[in-house]
Formats: C-alpha cells, sequence, structure tokens
C-alpha cells in the first residue's frame, strides 16, 4: 500500500503505511528501505541517509539500498560516497541502466559514453511505461506509475541530448517521448537540430511541425513563423504524401491513388489555416496568409524540381523562404535563383526562334520559364504583394510595398528613406533569399518591387471603372502614378498600351450595354492621362461613342438640340472620316437654327446655318459627291438664304 501511495505522488500517506508496516516487522530492512526512498522524494536527504543505512545493516539487507543510498549521497553532494556506494553494489549484483548511467558520470566517463547510457535507461523507463499502458492496471496507481515513467525517461533524455551534442537516433520516437514526460520546448529542440543535419527528412519535419503547432508557447511571432515554414515545407513534399498513402493503405486496407494527393493537400491546408490566429501575433504579416505565401512559394520551388539538399545528390527541399532563412542556406537559394532565372530567359528566347516547336511545347516551357522567374518574387519581402495582387486586392498588394524594410533599418533609416534594405544590412539576405545570388539585388528588389507597384496602380485603375459607380478622377490619378513607375522601369509604351486595353474594354462593355455615357467618361479620363502615341486608339472609340450617343439623344424629340450637336462636333473633330457623324452633325445644326429661328434668335439661326454649311463642305472633302452630304449641305444654304430674307425684330 506504502508503495501505490508513493507512486502516486501521495507522501504523507505513504510514510504512514511504511511505519506501520516497521510496526509489524522491525527488524526487515523492506521497511526501512521504502521509508528512506519516501523520505528522499520529500527532500529529507538526511532521514532517507539513516533509513537507507539501517536496512543495510539488517540481518537480510534490501537488494536496492546500496544504490538507493548512492542517490541520496549524489544529491546531497557527497560524490565519493556515491561512487562508493555504487562500485559496491556492482560486486553484489549487475547494476540496472539508471545506475549504470549514474556510475559512468560519476566515474568521470566520456559525455558520449555517459550519454549513451541514459538513453539506454531512457529506453527501459519507456519500456515500463509502455507495459503499464498496455497492461491498464486498475486503480489510479498504474497510471501514476506510467506517468512517472514518461517524466523520468523524457528528463534522461533530455540530460543524454545536453550530453550528446548530438539529436542521437529515431529523433521523432525521443521527441515524442520528451513531450510525453513534459519537456515539449527540449523536443523542439531537439528536432530542430534533426532537421538542420536533415532537412529533407520529412519524418523530422513532420513531427516538428506537429509539436510546434500543438505548442502552448507558440503565441509569439517567431514561434508562429516557425510553424508556418515546416508545415509549408510538407505540403509539397512528394516523400510525405507518399509516407501518407501508404499509411493509409495500411490502415484502411485499400488503395490510395496518387490522383488524391492535391484533394488531401487542400484539405490540410485549409485545416492549417483554420488553426491560425486572426491577427499577427506577433508577425509582421498575420500566420494565415503568411502561410499562403510560404506554401505558394513551396509550390514553384516543386515545379522547377526543388531545392538541392546541402549534402548533394539527396532528396531535395520544397518549402519557402522562412525555411530556407531558418536553415541558414539564403545565399545558397540566391545562387540557385539566379542561376534558374538565366536558364528560364534562355529557354524563352530559344522557344520564340524555334520553328519547329509545337504550340504545346511552347506553352509547357513558357510555364516552366514562368515558375523560374516567380523564384525571386516569390522567396523575398514581395511575396506578400504578389499573393495580395493574386487574390485581387492591389489596395493591400500597395500597401505591403511600402515598407520592405526588416526593422533595423527601418529603425536606421526614418521615413524618408528609401523602401528596401540598405546594402550593408546583413538580413538583406536572409529576407530576400531569391535575391540573395544577384549582384545587383538591392537594385533589382527596388525595380521589381515598382513593377509590382504598377501593376497594384493599373488594377485599382481598373477597379475604379469597374465600380456600380466609376470614380474617373481616382482611375486616371491611379493611371498617372502607374505612368511615372513605369518610366523608371523602362515600360513607358508598354503601360500606356495596358492602360488603353483596359479603358477601351470598359467602354465596349458599357456601350454594348447602351450606357453611352459611361463608355464617354471611361474614354474621355483615359485620354487624359495618354500621351500622343497611344491616343488614337482611343479618340477613334471616343468617336464613334460620341456619334452614337449625340444621334440616340437628337432622335428624341423633346430633348433640346445643344448637346447632341456638341457630341456630334466632338466626334468630327477627333475622326473626321466618320461619315455617320458628318451627316448627323449636319443634319442636327440645322435642326438647331430652326429652333433658334423659332425662339426669335435670327442671329443665332444664321451663325448656326453658317457653321452646318462650313462643316458640310469640309466633309465632302473626305467624301466628294456623298449624296447625303450634298443633300444636307443644299438644304443649309436654302434655310440660309431663306432666314437672311427674315426682318430680325432684335435690329429694328
Amino acid at each position: 500500500m506504502g508503495r501505490v501511495r508513493l507512486a502516486a505522488g501521495d507522501f504523507d500517506e505513504a510514510v504512514a503505511e511504511f511505519e506501520r508496516a516497521r510496526r509489524l516487522r522491525p527488524t526487515a530492512a523492506g521497511p526501512l528501505h521504502w521509508l528512506g526512498c519516501a523520505a528522499a522524494h520529500r527532500g529529507d536527504l538526511a532521514t532517507a541517509r539513516s533509513h537507507l543505512t539501517a536496512a543495510l545493516a539488517c540481518a537480510v539487507p534490501h537488494r536496492r539500498s546500496l544504490v538507493q543510498r548512492a542517490y541520496v549521497h549524489a544529491r546531497a553532494g557527497d560524490q565519493e560516497a556515491a561512487l562508493g556506494d555504487l562500485r559496491a553494489a556492482s560486486r553484489i549484483a549487475p547494476l540496472d541502466d539508471e545506475a549504470r548511467w549514474v556510475l559512468a558520470a560519476l566515474s568521470g566517463r566520456p559525455a558520449r559514453e555517459v550519454a549513451l547510457r541514459l538513453r539506454k535507461a531512457a529506453v527501459t523507463e519507456l519500456t515500463g511505461a509502455c507495459r503499464e499502458q498496455r497492461g491498464g492496471g486498475a486503480g489510479g496507481g498504474c497510471g501514476a506509475r506510467e506517468d512517472a515513467g514518461w517524466v523520468r525517461a523524457g528528463a534522461l533524455i533530455d540530460a543524454a541530448r545536453r550530453l550528446g551534442g548530438e539529436p542521437g537516433p529515431c529523433a521523432p520516437l525521443t521527441a515524442v517521448a520528451l513531450i510525453r514526460g513534459g519537456r515539449r520546448e527540449a523536443a523542439v529542440e531537439l528536432l530542430g537540430e534533426a532537421v538542420r543535419q536533415d532537412p529533407a527528412d520529412h519524418r523530422v519535419t513532420h513531427t516538428l511541425a506537429l509539436a510546434l503547432l500543438n505548442s502552448p508557447h507558440r503565441n509569439t511571432g517567431s514561434a508562429w513563423e516557425r510553424c508556418v515554414a515546416v508545415w509549408a515545407a510538407l505540403l509539397y513534399d512528394a516523400g510525405f504524401w507518399e509516407r501518407v498513402r501508404a499509411s493509409a493503405a495500411r490502415r484502411y486496407d485499400v488503395a490510395v491513388e496518387a490522383a488524391l494527393v492535391p484533394v488531401l493537400r487542400a484539405g490540410l491546408r485549409e485545416a492549417l489555416e483554420r488553426r491560425m490566429p486572426d491577427d499577427g501575433a506577433g508577425t509582421r504579416v498575420a500566420p494565415g496568409p503568411l502561410l499562403q505565401r510560404e506554401a505558394d512559394a513551396a509550390k514553384l520551388l516543386a515545379a522547377v524540381g526543388g531545392f538541392p539538399s546541402a549534402q548533394g545528390g539527396g532528396v531535395p527541399l520544397y518549402c519557402g523562404p522562412l525555411r530556407v532563412a531558418e536553415l541558414g542556406r539564403s545565399a545558397e537559394f540566391g545562387a540557385f535563383a539566379a542561376a534558374h532565372e538565366a536558364r528560364a530567359l534562355q529557354a524563352t528566347a530559344a522557344d520564340a526562334t524555334a520553328a519547329d516547336a509545337t504550340a504545346a511545347d511552347a506553352t509547357a516551357a513558357t510555364g516552366t520559364s514562368s515558375a523560374y522567374a516567380s523564384l525571386t518574387y516569390a522567396f523575398s519581402e514581395l511575396g506578400f504583394a504578389q499573393l495580395l495582387l493574386g487574390l485581387d486586392k492591389p489596395a493591400d498588394a500597395l500597401a505591403a510595398l511600402c515598407e520592405l524594410r526588416c526593422s533595423e533599418c527601418r529603425a536606421r533609416g526614418g521615413p524618408g528613406a528609401a523602401a528596401v534594405c540598405e546594402p550593408e544590412c546583413a538580413r538583406f539576405d536572409e529576407l530576400n533569399p531569391g535575391y540573395a545570388g544577384l549582384p545587383d539585388k538591392h537594385r533589382r528588389l527596388s525595380l521589381d518591387a515598382r513593377g509590382l507597384a504598377l501593376e497594384a496602380r493599373l488594377s485599382m485603375g481598373r477597379a475604379e471603372l469597374a465600380g456600380a459607380q466609376p470614380d474617373f478622377a481616382k482611375a486616371a490619378a491611379y493611371w498617372r502614378r502607374a505612368l511615372v513607375h513605369s518610366r523608371e522601369l523602362e515600360r513607358y509604351r508598354e503601360t500606356q498600351a495596358a492602360i488603353v486595353d483596359m479603358a477601351l474594354g470598359a467602354a465596349r462593355a458599357a456601350h454594348r450595354e447602351g450606357r453611352l455615357s459611361l463608355a464617354v467618361s471611361t474614354l474621355e479620363a483615359t485620354r487624359s492621362v495618354i500621351g500622343a502615341n497611344e491616343r488614337g486608339r482611343l479618340e477613334g472609340q471616343l468617336a464613334r461613342v460620341l456619334a452614337d450617343r449625340g444621334i440616340s439623344v437628337a432622335n428624341d424629340e423633346e430633348a433640346p438640340l445643344d448637346e447632341p450637336a456638341a457630341d456630334l462636333r466632338c466626334s468630327v473633330a477627333l475622326n473626321p472620316h466618320l461619315l455617320r457623324a458628318q451627316v448627323s452633325l449636319g443634319v442636327v445644326l440645322r435642326g438647331l437654327a430652326a429652333a433658334r429661328w423659332s425662339s426669335g434668335s435670327l442671329s443665332g439661326a444664321r451663325d448656326t446655318l453658317r457653321e452646318a454649311i462650313d462643316q458640310l463642305s469640309a466633309a465632302l472633302v473626305h467624301f466628294p459627291d456623298d449624296p447625303d452630304l450634298e443633300e444636307q449641305r443644299e438644304a443649309a444654304v436654302a434655310d440660309l438664304d431663306h432666314v437672311m430674307w427674315q426682318p430680325d425684330e432684335s435690329e429694328q
């Protein structure tokens, strides 16, 4: 009963039972031995030593009393006495694994030997704990012994790890033992060491990912970043998914096809995102978007075959920039990305000039080239802006581009400094491994940031056009800023063409829907920011839309003709070769003259008819002998002759 109480940690009750046993058998060594053990557990080392010494003086000493007294001596700091007891015990009977490591440590044996003996002792403890677990013994004592076994094994493994300086064999299993023994931080540290030794071992990475995700101390920025990095590394690790498939096939006795992996990957990613906090959790970017950036980067890396492992010739890595930085391989990755970017440019040039390349080959090569080219963006601070642009959040992407410096450079630079780290910044490669291999990496990052800002402003302008209540002034402002970026990037003509294409598409859609004023406003706002070299395409479309609007309003018998006349004048000025606009302007000007005559303004009617005659005469230069124009001009001349003979009451 006393031993059950002792295993459960109820020391007072255990001592009471041992005292009763001693009263029943005052000359037996057993009660004294266990009283000594109970006193040692309570920290009363003097009493423990006294009881154990008394047990050894009995006619039949307890077989463990020498070893237990050695432990008490060691805890009290009396190493010589402890060493003497252990040596004496070893002459009587072989020592167990626990005593062997203590003897090795006290004897000054090499740390590696002590670590090996500690691990062996831990295995013995685990064997006992697992036996208790399988047995499922009655009462609380067995469960307490099982828990105590895990705790003791965890302590032994942790001590061995600190002495040996190496993760040791079977790091995932060792980490599980540490976690069950209440030493999660030690388990994470051990797994981190194992990952650095072999980052391509997905079993170690998976165990570390689970330990970090379920850690109660993960609510710091660095902990979440590390958690995100290891999970993203698993999402596109082919070896990990092969093991998942094989494990599921054994468990359920069914074939698990490789085609299911994308579905499983998506499900895992969604489950992880649900576990991520909504706020920043101490990170510059919230863990959810951070996981998206890291996973998207790993996907791109998988598309080009992965990043070679440090050992060379081993299993490649599929991970994101956080993982690369954690492994301390930013410079190597920079060289890798630069080499693949150069290869991508060469492949693109070769595909463009190869006459015998099929369409399918060209498409596949273009996709691979794009993946290579995107590595620099994805494995840098630009990755967040790129992600946000892909999610159609250009304003957020633009905000992400406003500050690409590390915290140290921000503190030194102040608000007026450049948005990228200083050339001498020690953290630049860590934060931007995709650029680490480029000779002009700071300038390239700055230019690429401008390129993404240009795309963001173009998208924001497009969004203003597509809104329920378009804001043309805002759209024009975004495009003007985009054109400023394009000059820095030597992409001015390209950007102008993109803006014009965007506006023409929106205007045509509005035109088809009969929203002519919207189409006109779209084209006019765009025309205000576009230079002469792209203005022709806009003006041709604007001329047609103005003509249609002018004719549509003029056909309304109740509408005044001043606005249709203004639209048609602009249409003819923009495109004098638009016959329909020329004829319609003549008709509308004659109608406007008649309206002014009816209102009593003969001078206004005469001026309008003279304008009509001049306009129709100019139109006949472009369309000689056109019957409609000639008919309208003759009618305008006749109208003017008639009006000229009428008395103007305002002049009398």
